[in-house]
C-alpha cells in the first residue's frame, strides 16, 4: 500500500464561491421541479403560479451565473477552467473511465498545493474542467431556449432556428424549441448526477460546505 503524504488544511473555496454554487444549485432544483409541472410530466403538480415562479427564477439563475463567472474571472480562479487545459482533462477522463472498469490503475487524487508557496501546483480534478464546459453549454443552451419560449417577441431571433430544424424533427418552431430545452434540461441532470458522485468519491465535498480542505503537498509529487 502506498504511504499517504503530508496533507495541511487550507481554504480551497471562499465564502463567495459557496454561495453561489449552492445558490445556483437550489435555483437549478427549483426550475427542475417547476419545469416538471410546465411538462406535464410525472404528475409533478406544486403550485398554479408554476409558470410565474418558473421565469422568475430562471431570470435570477442568469443572474447568479454571470456573478459566477464575474467571480472566477476577477479572481484569476478562471484559469483552473482554461480551455487550454480541455486536453489535460480528457487524458484524466480517459484514466478514470480505465480504473473504473478495471483495464487501468487507480488513478491517484491529482491536486497538489505548494505549502511554501501558499498555492495550488494544481486545484481541480480535471475531468471537472470538461464538466464545466459542458454546463456552460448545455446551460447557454437552456438560458436561450427558456428566454426564447418566456419572451417571443424580445427574442423571436431564435424561432429562426426552430423553424429551420421543424422539418428535420416534426412540428412547428416552438416545438423544437421546447424538445431542446427539454432535452438539454435531462442532459444537464444526467451531469449533475455524475458530478456530484466524482465529488463525493474525491472527498470534495466538505470544502464547498465549509471551505477547507486536507490538501496534499507538493512534496507528495514532485514529478506527475
Amino acid at each position: 500500500m502506498k504511504k499517504e503524504g503530508e496533507r495541511v488544511v487550507v481554504e480551497r473555496h471562499h465564502i463567495g464561491i459557496r454561495f453561489l454554487h449552492w445558490l445556483i444549485f437550489l435555483e437549478g432544483v427549483v426550475l427542475g421541479i417547476t419545469g416538471l409541472q410546465l411538462g406535464g410530466l410525472y404528475s409533478v403538480s406544486i403550485t398554479e403560479q408554476v409558470w410565474m415562479i418558473h421565469v422568475v427564477v430562471g431570470l435570477a439563475l442568469i443572474c447568479s451565473c454571470a456573478a459566477l463567472v464575474y467571480y472566477l474571472l476577477a479572481t484569476n480562479e478562471f484559469r483552473w477552467f482554461s480551455i487550454r487545459r480541455i486536453p489535460l482533462s480528457i487524458k484524466f477522463f480517459i484514466k478514470e473511465f480505465k480504473a473504473w472498469f478495471g483495464i487501468g490503475p487507480a488513478v491517484e487524487e491529482p491536486i497538489i498545493y505548494d505549502k511554501e508557496k501558499k498555492e495550488y501546483v494544481e486545484k481541480l480534478i480535471p475531468s471537472v474542467i470538461i464538466v464545466w464546459w459542458v454546463y456552460v453549454v448545455l446551460g447557454l443552451i437552456i438560458i436561450i431556449t427558456g428566454l426564447t419560449m418566456a419572451f417571443p417577441n424580445v427574442f423571436s431571433f431564435f424561432y429562426i432556428f426552430g423553424d429551420f430544424l421543424a422539418p428535420i424533427f416534426g412540428g412547428g418552431e416552438y416545438s423544437v424549441i421546447r424538445a431542446l430545452h427539454r432535452f438539454s434540461s435531462y442532459l444537464l441532470a444526467s451531469v449533475v448526477i455524475m458530478h456530484s458522485y466524482a465529488v463525493w468519491v474525491f472527498k470534495c465535498l466538505r470544502s464547498m460546505v465549509f471551505g477547507d480542505r486536507a490538501e496534499p503537498v507538493k512534496e507528495r509529487a514532485k514529478e506527475r
